[in-house]
């Protein structure tokens, strides 16, 4: 039993065979979950910027608006009156991707069934896509809740399928959360366990053994990127895992435990009692006298509206506003949906009145999102969730080179390069299918996954098949360069606007999302042109063909 094991086994006097097995256990529970931790991480670092995916992907004529527009009291008043009475128990006011307003009503239906098997209520509405810039209505759609989901998220395809893909790795909900969640604790007991095992934190900052052997200088760099993210990856662990289980777990948890079990009750107490119920048909408040108001009292112009009852005496209206310049949280007043008077100001996230509780909580998105101070922000979370991929990548690849002996360990380090290079190649084809779908009148949905599992077989089959685990890195990072430099390209033949149509518009966030997907591919290219694969595959070509040992990494 080598040093590493030998404590174990004097604490807990374990076999040698079995602490093998337990330490085998221990790795590969530790790659598989790490796989998963990277996939989280990449997407989340690309879901930063989710707002300017949408608005270069899928771009309205003329420049996106701040918050809402103004002048939409006519429009929406009149829109609404065509609802059908049935759906108005909520109604939303919103953007979407390149700036589209959405307005949205809801409510209950109760199904068709009969004595032993009752109907039960579903929700329905209508959804209104307008031109915010010409208030024109674009399309309607009526149905339920998850037709009108499916059409909110056409005009956000290419956004929220990377949004999903970090949020829940596109598994059904609530797994989805569970799984991120617990990826989420996970990476928080790394960060923690990682600030504890550098004893010499602070000179580690700056080591790297540029002389050394190709394993040690990776290793250093590991270390380095590691320990400059800890921070950052603690807050980014924490909060996540705080999204993924809130609503998952923790309100039926505390549902349980303080209320016997009754959700509504729960809701009721964090939320709020709702009005009192007043069916009397009541004229509509004047949204642009909300929306002035709601930016007079909040020093921002909303950017979401939700209501209830629309129509009823009992009805209201909830602003929410981004936040101010030099504040983390906006504010989010309630209204009277008869009168638009002005209620009180009610906390963004849970509660009735301020508390230290709501503020922690309303900490929680632009601590995760980056959002807090614009694009500067964004690039900065950005970057540093790009450091934590790396540190999530090349532990793995370290992992496995030294292991890289045995057979099993060689065809995990391929399974390694599969996701560590085909991951960007997969993300890299989604717009692929999105812009062909929408030409093409597909649905957007199975057009996505038809790109991306096409990119995600390719990149396995060259992971595997390759005779190198450095050539098949190579073969991948110089598809996905090629693929980043196509991608403007494809979205200007299936109808996006050009250059010179997106300057005169003031469409900025075309022509830059352009910039940074070619810029993105000449590094993929440079990469591979230049680059010698990672410090970890040099050490002795790692896994140079499964089933082959490779004595120069064991020595």
């Amino acid at each position: 039993v080598d040093r590493r094991s030998s404590g174990v086994c004097r604490i807990i006097k374990l076999s040698q065979e079995r602490t093998k097995e337990l330490l085998a256990i221990h790795g590969w529970s530790g790659i598989i979950l790490g796989l998963l931790l990277y996939a989280v991480i990449c997407t989340g670092t690309i879901a930063v910027f989710s707002t300017e995916i949408g608005d270069w992907s899928n771009p309205l004529d003329g420049p996106a608006t701040e918050g809402l527009p103004p002048n939409i009291n006519a429009l929406v008043q009149e829109l609404g009156d065509q609802v059908d009475p049935a759906y108005r128990d909520q109604f939303f006011l919103y953007s979407s991707g390149g700036g589209r307003l959405m307005l949205q009503f809801e409510g209950h239906l109760e199904q068709d069934g009969d004595d032993d098997h009752p109907g039960a209520e579903e929700h329905y509405g209508v959804l209104y896509e307008i031109d915010p810039n010409t208030l024109t209505l674009l399309n309607r759609t009526e149905g339920p809740e998850a037709m009108l989901d499916a059409a909110r998220r056409a005009t956000d395809a290419l956004a929220d399928f990377f949004v999903d893909l970090h949020v829940r790795l596109h598994i059904p909900n609530p797994w989805g959360l569970y799984v991120t969640g617990v990826l989420g604790l996970i990476m928080m007991v790394a960060a923690i366990t990682g600030f504890l095992v550098h004893r010499h934190l602070i000179r580690e900052l700056f080591t790297i053994r540029r002389n050394k052997e190709a394993l040690l200088r990776s290793r250093d760099a590991h270390v380095i990127a590691g320990t400059w993210t800890l921070p950052f990856a603690f807050v980014l662990a924490f909060t996540g895992s705080f999204f993924s289980f809130a609503t998952s777990l923790g309100l039926p948890a505390m549902a349980m435990v303080v209320f016997g079990g009754d959700q509504e009750r729960a809701i009721a107490e964090v939320f709020g009692e709702p009005p009192a119920t007043d069916e009397t048909p009541a004229p509509v408040a004047n949204f642009d006298a909300v929306i002035a108001d709601a930016t007079a009292r909040t020093g921002a112009r909303p950017n979401f509206i939700a209501g209830s009852f629309y129509g009823r005496a009992d009805s209201q209206m909830r602003a929410f506003t981004p936040a101010e310049e030099g504040d983390l949280t906006g504010r989010s007043p309630v209204y009277s949906g008869v009168t638009g008077e002005f209620l009180y100001d009610k906390p963004v996230l849970v509660g009735q009145s301020p508390s230290a509780g709501n503020a922690v909580a309303a900490l929680m998105a632009p601590l995760h999102f980056g959002n807090f101070a614009g694009i500067v922000s964004k690039a900065v979370w950005f970057a540093l969730g790009f450091a934590g991929a790396y540190v999530a990548l090349t532990g793995m690849l370290l992992w496995t080179n030294r292991r890289a002996d045995q057979r099993a360990w060689q065809r995990m380090g391929r399974i390694v390069h599969w996701m560590g290079y085909g991951l960007p190649l997969t993300m890299a084809m989604t717009p692929y299918g999105t812009f062909a779908g929408r030409w093409f009148g597909w649905p957007l949905e199975t057009a996505q996954w038809t790109a991306f599992g096409l990119a995600a077989l390719a990149a396995l089959i060259v992971a595997l098949g390759a005779r190198t685990a450095a050539r098949a890195r190579d073969l991948l990072v110089a598809t996905t360069g090629f693929a980043l430099l196509g991608v403007p390209l494809v979205r200007y033949a299936t109808g996006g606007p050009g250059w010179l149509g997106a300057w005169s518009d003031g469409l900025m966030t075309v022509i830059a999302g352009d910039l940074i997907m070619m810029l993105g591919g000449v590094i993929c290219l440079g990469l591979w042109r230049f680059g010698a694969g990672t410090s970890a595959e040099q050490a002795g070509q790692a896994n140079s063909r499964p089933g082959r040992s490779n004595p120069q990494v064991t020595a």
